[in-house]
């Protein structure tokens, strides 16, 4: 005996199957979600949309100032070179880390004029800090 029958068995004679029923429940229960759905995938696209719009005008400012920062870069007179022996050439550098690295310092200390020297990777400096705060953290036995 299924459940079904069970149910019937205990509802007595009152309770009849009604398929029919059933199944206009069933569909219309089915379209209710579909239309939930949807409208959530229109409310979330929109979304989207907004917070590409938003990105976009914010890339667009960041290439404007990169662009200020350029031709101001161009038009300021060049500062004296500071020579160290650890600078580099920067020929073999990105023109693109270039720019934002000399919008970035732009935008921190203003129209003072400044000349980005060399672009070189730190040391192992962090490493060395995180393994000795590990090391140290240990009980020696």
């Amino acid at each position: 005996m299924n459940n079904l029958d069970l149910i019937l068995a205990v509802s007595g004679p009152a309770a009849e199957v009604q398929s029919s029923e059933t199944m206009e429940i069933v569909v219309v229960g089915f379209a209710f979600v579909m239309v939930v759905l949807v409208l959530l995938a229109l409310v979330t696209a929109s979304i989207g949309a907004v917070f590409r719009r938003y990105d976009a005008k914010i890339t667009a400012k960041a290439e404007a100032a990169v662009a200020a920062a350029v031709a101001a870069a161009n038009l300021a007179p060049k500062p004296a070179p500071v020579a160290s022996p650890e600078a580099i050439s920067c020929e073999d550098e990105d023109p693109a880390l270039m720019a934002v690295l000399a919008a970035a310092v732009h935008s921190v200390i203003g129209d003072r004029a400044h000349r980005i020297v060399s672009i070189r990777p730190g040391g192992p400096g962090w490493a060395q800090e995180g393994r000795r705060q590990i090391f140290s953290s240990h009980r020696v036995r």
